[in-house]
């Protein structure tokens, strides 16, 4: 083996580690939708604003990615304010490298797109501790654009409220009309609405909103970072 090639073994096996863990993350993603509960329990931030800039680019570890700037005229968890940018893994259009030697892939199919403008809410995930990137929970299903009197994730809110309990008492009558939505839009004020009552009155954490199929138990804590959470910033 050439010096020149053990030089960037390191970066080539960390790619390729990325781009399988991808591949797997967004294979997941067609089979199994995140819930409300799933967003609230595993983003670290939880973002409201608009999107103003969008470019690509590869790090200095030879990963490819896609870098979202977003003002944000909300936070509703976490400490980003002002103008944030955050990377996610993949181009945005296929290329090649800069010595012309290798074609480099677009972000998988499943992963959040941007667009200069795009009214966004977002359910973040924790960076990803080996390489920085970070991605919305869950992917598409953690990335909400906003439309006139309407939100919805990249899933068509598919699976958001499905198999959600809520304890008496919490919800508002337009909450219960929200949670009936099996698919597609809901109001934006309800959303966010019910989505700061959760987070501020830590209704997760104290088992008062909780996947049915768990049973009413907490989630006390998150689990160990697994390998895509270390490199590519998903949970």
């Amino acid at each position: 083996m050439s010096r020149i090639l053990k030089g960037h073994l390191p970066a080539i096996l960390l790619a390729l580690s990325v781009l399988a863990l991808a591949g797997q993350e967004a294979r997941a993603l067609t089979e199994v939708s995140s819930s409300l509960v799933d967003l609230l329990r595993n983003s670290t931030s939880i973002l409201k604003g608009t999107v103003t800039g969008v470019t690509d680019g590869v790090d200095e570890m030879g990963l490819p990615y896609t870098e979202i700037t977003v003002e944000i005229s909300r936070t509703l968890r976490g400490q980003e304010q002002g103008s944030y940018s955050f990377r996610q893994f993949g181009l945005l259009e296929p290329r090649l490298s800069e010595d012309g030697t290798r074609k480099m892939l677009a972000a998988p199919s499943g992963f959040p797109k941007y667009a200069e403008g795009d009214e966004v809410f977002l359910f973040l995930s924790r960076p990803a501790s080996l390489t920085g990137l970070r991605s919305t929970v869950g992917l598409g299903a953690g990335r909400f654009s906003f439309g006139p009197g309407r939100i919805e994730n990249d899933l068509a809110n598919q699976g958001l409220f499905q198999d959600v309990s809520i304890d008496p008492g919490l919800s508002t009558t337009n909450d219960v009309r929200m949670m009936e939505t099996e698919i597609g839009a809901v109001n934006p004020s309800t959303f966010e609405s019910f989505v700061e009552r959760a987070i501020t009155e830590r209704w997760v954490e104290n088992c008062r909103l909780w996947n049915t199929s768990e049973g009413k138990t907490c989630v006390r804590g998150r689990r160990t970072a697994g390998p895509v959470e270390r490199i590519g910033g998903e949970n």
